[in-house]
């Protein structure tokens, strides 16, 4: 949304309803997105410590729910985590 008029995203570097410049928000939003995929990539990779510190930036840079049950799931994996399994 968009932060001043909280209008939705249009899929444009501005907004369509107030005008404000929202590049910037939108490459935040975009790497923070980038970031939750590579958490899942570092989950299937059988390294969750990587995947929660992934997840927790996400989460820092831009809070979603989805990004939180994953930053949850990220951290139970690793704090359950047991190499010898491996």
């Amino acid at each position: 949304m968009c932060p001043v008029c909280q209008a939705r995203f249009r899929g444009t570097l501005e907004c369509s309803r107030c005008g404000v410049d929202l590049k910037t928000l939108m490459g935040l939003v975009a790497n923070a997105w980038r970031l939750r995929q590579a958490a899942r990539q570092a989950i299937t990779d059988g390294d969750p410590f990587r995947a929660r510190a992934l997840a927790w930036e996400a989460q820092q840079i831009c809070y979603t729910p989805v990004g939180g049950r994953l930053e949850a799931l990220s951290s139970w994996l690793a704090d359950n985590w047991d190499s010898s399994t491996q």
